[in-house]
């Protein structure tokens, strides 16, 4: 019978959780700059339309949001199998999500 060493695991463990933490928050700042940036894009193009500078398409916009929705979608898919794959999975997700709560 062969024993297993729980304590051989944990460097690695630890090691993911880390980066996965700092990973997770520096993702969502990024998030939140970019959400920020985008707002304030469309709220001069808001701005630029009311004052009749610019007159915006709707069905072609909304045609575009619905292109940019799937895109988001179809990477978030790609991104959980790559994240499900890491050999420090467990601690790297787990870093991750705090990483993102606290960010």
């Amino acid at each position: 019978m062969i024993q297993m060493d729980i304590s051989q695991f944990l460097p690695d463990l630890g090691t993911g959780f880390i980066g996965g933490a700092i990973i997770g928050w520096g993702i969502k700042k990024a998030i939140k700059i970019v959400v920020a940036l985008v707002g304030l894009y469309f709220l001069s193009l808001l701005y630029l339309a009311k004052l009749g500078v610019i007159s915006i398409n709707k069905e072609a916009f909304t045609g575009l949001m619905g292109n940019v929705e799937s895109s988001i979608i179809s990477y978030g898919s790609q991104a959980a199998g790559l994240i499900h794959s890491a050999s420090l999975g467990t601690g790297f997700v787990a870093g991750f999500a705090l990483g993102f709560k606290k960010g």
